[in-house]
């Protein structure tokens, strides 16, 4: 495995050191998109490409009694989400290994799925997106998180397992996908696109 697929799939000693240095690097872009996105009070969240966890444990902050589910590929990623996590796990918190493309939850069953700067590594986002939509009860809402990054860089020449994908191109899919009351929040290089099943 390259050092650059370690950015999609963390695996062994460099995928933890990747693991803690995504979290500081992604922070800034975490805080400010969980200024606007609601986190509900009870229900479900899912938290899919959760990496290390942390974002899970910034929401569980945020909601009094709504249980996380964190879904990753990586088993590194699952075992340190596990770790930070330890305080809630199998209280509000489950952490599992899995795909976006087949999700493992019933139909109509989530109240919040967020996707921090994950898509890009998805390898069938309109499938992934189905998927959501299907998990998702009646008015529930889809969050996804990015940093575009610096438009001057060739990203898919650098890290070759991603797919550069701008605000507007997944609002499209989101579309399509089923969702409705979609919007577009930009700040410099960061974007979060909101749609919700109606």
């Amino acid at each position: 495995m390259s050092f650059t697929d370690n950015f999609g799939n963390p695996k062994g000693l460099l995928g933890r050191v990747i693991l803690v240095s995504m979290d500081k690097e992604h922070l800034p872009m975490a805080q400010w998109a969980l200024e606007r996105i609601k986190i509900p009070e009870n229900g479900k969240v899912a938290d899919l490409g959760c990496g290390g966890g942390y974002n899970i444990k910034r929401m569980l902050g945020m909601s009094a009694k709504a249980k996380f589910i964190g879904l990753d590929i990586s088993d590194e990623s699952v075992k340190k989400a596990q770790k930070v996590n330890k305080d809630e796990l199998g209280k509000r918190v489950k952490i599992i290994k899995g795909s976006a493309e087949k999700l493992p939850f019933k139909d109509n069953s989530i109240e919040l799925i967020t996707a921090f700067e994950t898509v890009f590594f998805w390898k069938k986002l309109e499938k992934a997106f189905r998927e959501i939509y299907r998990s998702l009860v009646k008015n529930g809402c889809f969050a996804v998180i990015n940093n575009y990054g610096d438009p001057n860089v060739d990203w898919e020449k650098k890290v070759p397992c991603m797919t550069r994908y701008t605000a507007e191109q997944i609002a499209n899919m989101l579309k399509t996908a089923g969702f409705t009351d979609i919007s577009i929040n930009k700040k410099e290089n960061l974007f979060l696109v909101m749609g919700y099943k109606r």
